[in-house]
């Protein structure tokens, strides 16, 4: 098992692989290798999703990325919503 910490500055609930998987500024655990990772709707944050190897973490050295949250004026807007 291998230890991502997903930094943002909202507590928001991480997906790995499209899957649920723990929220923001903790600790969790994903098995090692590629993972797709990003954060649970609303999408008003940077990159939109990110790709990590994960290898030879810890829970006191996990790896660690971060998201940045987007300012409202650079929010797309919704599908199907008038702009």
């Amino acid at each position: 098992m291998e230890y991502l910490k997903v930094e943002f500055e909202e507590r928001r609930r991480v997906m790995v692989n499209n899957v649920p998987n723990g929220f923001t500024n903790s600790v969790i655990e994903a098995p090692g290798g590629a993972h797709t990772v990003t954060l649970a709707p609303p999408v008003d944050f940077s990159p939109t999703s990110q790709e990590v190897w994960l290898e030879n973490t810890a829970p006191m050295d996990a790896c660690r990325i971060s998201f940045h949250k987007l300012p409202p004026a650079a929010i797309p807007p919704a599908p199907g919503r008038p702009s």
